[in-house]
C-alpha cells in the first residue's frame, strides 16, 4: 500500500498564526503523534534562514507543531548543523545567536536551539549503511558510501521532526526533506563528502578578475593569479559559494556528472540520519514562498511558483515526490523549468533514495479540507 502524504492548502497571505494552526492540524490529521513518545529527545530539524534572508519559514509558523510535541511530553529542541561556507551559521556560537535573532529559541518558541554537531561542526557519529536492507536484489551495488558521517546528537536522539522549506537550489535544483536530512543533519565531514564530486573550474576568458569568488571561498582554495581566478581543486570542498557569487558565468562544472553524485550522496546521508529511527520520524514540507534558491542565500529571493501549501508524511521520499508533483501541476511545467536551473535534475535524489529503500515515490495524497 502506497504511503500517505497529507496536504493542506496554505499561502503566505494566510499569516503566521493561520499557517501555524494549519500545520498543527496536519500533524494531528496525519497521526504523527504515534512517532513521538514521552521523554523522547526529539530533534526538530529546521532552517533558521541565513543573515539577510527574508523568505525562510518564520518561527511563529512552527509554533503549533512545537506545542504538539510539548503536549506529548517529549523533550524537543530546535536544531541545525553548521555550514561549510562562511556566514552566520558557520559555527554553533554564531548560529545560535542568529537563531535567537530570528525567533528560533526559548523566547520565541518555548524550546532551545541546540546545534547537534558541536561548536565547530565536527562532532559526529559514523553510521554504516546496510545494503542488506535494500528492497530488491536489483538495487545492490548502487551505494556510493558504505558509511556516512552524521551529527553526533542527531544520531542519538530517539525521534525527529524534520521541517523543511521547499525551494529551488543552485546545486540540486530542488530542496526539501531529503536535503534537510542528508545535508542538514550531516557533520562537516559528511557535508564535504557529499560535495566531493562538485569541483568547479574557472573559464578565464569570462573571468573579469572582480575577486568576489576569492573573497567568499571558505577554504582559501581560490587565488587571483594574473588578475584571474584559479581554483585549487585539492583545497576545494565543493561548497559552490564561488558559483553562487559569480555574476559573469565564469565558474563552471560538469552538471550531469557532479550533480547526480551530489544528489545520491544526499540520499545516502539521509538514510544514515534515519537509521534506528524507523517509525520515529515525521516530515513536513512547507511549499510556500518557493524561491529560486534555498534559505542559505543571504539576499532576498524571488518566488518561482505560487504558494501551494503544507505537506506531511512519515515517508521522506513520498513527501518530496508529492511536493514536486504539486509544483509541476501548479506551474504547468517540469521541475527543471520551474527552478530556473535547466541543467539540473532535482529528481535524482528521490530516485536514489527509493533505490536504497528509504521510501517510495508512489503515494496516496490526502487533502485536508
Amino acid at each position: 500500500m502506497p504511503p500517505k502524504v497529507y496536504f493542506i492548502k496554505s499561502a503566505i497571505e494566510d499569516g503566521e498564526k493561520v499557517i501555524s494552526d494549519k500545520a498543527m492540524r496536519l500533524f494531528k490529521e496525519a497521526g504523527f503523534a504515534k512517532c513521538f513518545k514521552k521523554n523522547d529527545f526529539t530533534a526538530v530539524k529546521i532552517h533558521i534562514g541565513e543573515k539577510g534572508n527574508k523568505t525562510y519559514i518564520k518561527a511563529p509558523c512552527l509554533k503549533g507543531l512545537i506545542d504538539e510535541l510539548v503536549g506529548l511530553k517529549t523533550k524537543p529542541f530546535l536544531t541545525d548543523t553548521s555550514t561549510l561556507y562562511l556566514g552566520k551559521r558557520h559555527n554553533a556560537i554564531d548560529h545560535s545567536l542568529l537563531a535567537a535573532e530570528h525567533g528560533f529559541d526559548v523566547k520565541g518558541l518555548g524550546i532551545p536551539f541546540i546545534p547537534p554537531d558541536g561548536i565547530f561542526g565536527t562532532s559526529e557519529t559514523v553510521v554504516r549503511i546496510d545494503p542488506s536492507s535494500l528492497r530488491s536484489a536489483e538495487a545492490s551495488g548502487v551505494y556510493l558510501n558504505k558509511e556516512v558521517s552524521i551529527a553526533y546528537d542527531i544520531a542519538r536522539v530517539q525521534s525527529i521532526l524534520a521541517i523543511s522549506h521547499v525551494t529551488g537550489h543552485i546545486g540540486t535544483c530542488f530542496a526539501a526533506t531529503l536535503k534537510t536530512l542528508g545535508m542538514g543533519c550531516a557533520s562537516r565531514k559528511g557535508k564535504m563528502r557529499q560535495h566531493s564530486a562538485f569541483k568547479p573550474s574557472v573559464d578565464t576568458d569570462k573571468c573579469v578578475g572582480c575577486g568576489e569568488c576569492y573573497r567568499h571561498c571558505p577554504e582559501a582554495a581560490i587565488n587571483m593569479e594574473d588578475l584571474k581566478a584559479h581554483i585549487d581543486k585539492d583545497k576545494c570542498v565543493g561548497c559552490a559559494e564561488c558559483l553562487a557569487v559569480c555574476r559573469f558565468d565564469a565558474v563552471q562544472h560538469d552538471w550531469d556528472k557532479d550533480i547526480k553524485i551530489l544528489e545520491c550522496n544526499i540520499a545516502e546521508h539521509a538514510k544514515g540520519v534515519l537509521a534506528g529511527k524507523e517509525g520515529r520520524a515525521a516530515f513536513i514540507n512547507f511549499a510556500i514562498s518557493i524561491t529560486k534558491d534555498c534559505d542559505c542565500m543571504g539576499n532576498p529571493d524571488h518566488n518561482i511558483v505560487k504558494d501551494i501549501g503544507i505537506l506531511g508524511s512519515t515517508d521522506p521520499v513520498a513527501v518530496d515526490a508529492a511536493a514536486i508533483d504539486l509544483m509541476e501541476k501548479t506551474a504547468g511545467k517540469p521541475l527543471d523549468k520551474i527552478s530556473e536551473y535547466p541543467n539540473l535534475n532535482g529528481k535524482w535524489q528521490i530516485e536514489h533514495a527509493e533505490k536504497i529503500g528509504l521510501g517510495s515515490r508512489k503515494y496516496t495524497l490526502i487533502e485536508i479540507g
